[in-house]
């Protein structure tokens, strides 16, 4: 149970803190708030409630609130819940006086509730080498993943003892690269007491950043590793107001409703509304070929050529007009193409080389053209095929084409263009026979095409516990699915959306904060 040694950061109420502006308490329904002034600082009555931070301003205008995900505690040290120590030497000191000792059956429970309540008059308790410094206290790990723009505000009684921290994996494994965070001061002394264990000793605080960890993997838990006997608590924070960035993948010129940048938005963990929140565009897309409307809904404009499109705004809680956050709407507009590819592929069999590819709508097509190139820097391409197009079609549509010139290994490239009846051209893009590595998709829908049966909808497992959402688009742009959460809990409900859908092309977009990815699914 003795801690490896790892590269620490020392935080203290001066060095690698958060600096506080002001702390929003409540007490039986009573706000009472806390300044930089020491005066407004006291323990209230009556002396048996719970102290419960409603939030807390920092000094940069980020106002923060506690999380509602409950972790779970874990790794507890061997000598909890055992004869060694005595039963009161580590408990849980409770808001109304009563104490849970180590031994008792409610103590993990008490611990776990601890650590997810912002009531300081509640916190964990240590009493002297009743565990050996250095030695891991506990584990608190959360069923998601621990965004690293949240906020770590941690107390400890009379704020004359030390901690250290460290970063976990989802696995519960500490993260072998991140720094351990060495706690070793508080900044703001709350005055706030247990009057039942040690009332002349007030709760001290300090908010720091889970980015000090520096970790290169997702971060799921703490370990919490005790020195001298630190009397306190852990508890995540988050901004009380959170506007996700918003992209969406299939927008043509003209539609309307392409997206709700609310949708993904929250206020307190609750989601963002017109009711709860007001939008200010911050800055617009110069020539105004996309809108953001005042209830989050964004418009195209039916004269916006093909490209992607951005606007900044704020989302701003109504009735507290200093608590906002900024985010980014991104539109990608698409052309409104003769020929929806589903995609195309060369492979090379006994006869030569079988050049296939799918559509699934046609407009005004003639003829589709097959090109080919042994080098497209240096190197026109060549006609080596021709194959009659629909015309008009809504089906799926496969066509194959057999290159059988002599091919001796060396790598060849195609591409395919699709000719109008008026001439126009448009063209796939450039396709190789040899085949690298691809970056393996985190998202999978299987079959695709879809002919009926059962249908596979997969994300990888590393993706299983992120929050995050995934839109259904149809070929117009219309959404026709949607889930938002936890995305290891998505698979049924798409998969119900899925099969509602009529025959067609779609387009399935995932986003989490850190990863985005779309696929075309094709359904028959």
């Amino acid at each position: 149970m003795i801690s490896p040694c790892f590269a620490q950061v020392t935080v203290t109420g001066t060095n690698n803190n958060i600096p506080v502006q002001e702390i929003r308490f409540d007490v039986n329904g009573t706000q009472i708030i806390q300044t930089a002034n020491l005066a407004s600082r006291y323990n209230p009555t009556p002396n048996n409630a719970p102290v419960i931070i409603e939030t807390i301003l920092l000094q940069d205008g980020t106002e923060i609130f506690a999380t509602t995900r409950t972790p779970t505690v874990q790794n507890l040290h061997p000598r909890l819940g055992t004869n060694i120590i005595a039963e009161n030497a580590v408990g849980v000191a409770k808001f109304d006086g009563t104490y849970i000792g180590h031994r008792s059956a409610d103590f993990a429970a008490a611990m776990e509730e601890v650590v997810s309540t912002p009531d300081f008059r509640s916190y964990w308790d240590i009493g002297g080498s009743s565990i050996p410094s250095g030695h891991v206290f506990l584990d608190i790990m959360y069923p998601t993943e621990v965004p690293i723009s949240g906020y770590l505000v941690v107390s400890e009684r009379d704020g004359n003892s030390d901690f250290n921290f460290q970063a976990l994996d989802e696995n519960g494994i500490v993260i072998p690269t991140a720094e351990t965070i060495a706690l070793r001061g508080y900044q703001w002394n709350t005055r706030i007491v247990n009057q039942g264990n040690y009332p002349t000793q007030p709760q001290h605080l300090v908010v720091l950043s889970p980015l000090l960890f520096e970790a290169s993997v997702p971060i799921f838990g703490f370990r919490v590793i005790n020195l001298n006997g630190a009397d306190g608590k852990i508890v995540f924070f988050r901004n009380s107001i959170q506007a996700l960035p918003d992209e969406s993948f299939a927008a043509f010129p003209g539609q309307t409703d392409v997206i709700n940048v609310l949708v993904n938005d929250e206020l307190k963990e609750q989601p963002a509304t017109p009711d709860n929140v007001f939008i200010t565009v911050l800055e617009n897309e110069p020539d105004n070929f996309i809108t953001l409307n005042a209830d989050g809904t964004v418009d195209v404009s039916p004269d916006a050529p093909a490209g992607i499109y951005h606007i900044k705004y704020s989302i701003c809680e109504i009735g507290n007009g200093t608590n906002c956050d900024e985010g980014t709407v991104s539109i990608e507009v698409l052309a409104t193409l003769p020929v929806s590819w589903i995609d195309y592929h060369a492979e090379a069999n006994d006869n030569g080389i079988k050049i296939t590819w799918r559509t699934a709508t046609e407009k005004n097509n003639e003829k589709f053209q097959v090109m080919r190139t042994f080098n497209p820097v240096q190197e026109e391409f060549e006609l080596v095929g021709e194959i009659p197009g629909k015309g008009e079609s809504t089906d799926i549509t496969e066509y194959n084409y057999l290159d059988t010139e002599g091919w001796n290994g060396e790598k060849v490239y195609y591409r395919l263009d699709q000719i109008d009846w008026d001439g126009k051209k448009s063209s796939s893009a450039v396709f190789t026979l040899i085949n690298y590595p691809i970056k393996q998709k985190k998202l999978k829908l299987f079959p695709n095409p879809y002919r009926g049966g059962k249908l596979l909808f997969d994300i990888r497992s590393n993706l299983t516990n992120r929050t995050g959402y995934i839109q259904v688009k149809d070929i117009t742009g219309k959404q026709v699915g949607f889930f938002e959460g936890k995305l290891g809990e998505a698979s049924n409900l798409l998969i119900s959306q899925l099969m509602d859908c009529p025959p067609g092309l779609y387009f399935v977009s995932l986003q989490t904060r850190n990863h985005r990815e779309l696929i075309r699914w094709a359904k028959e």
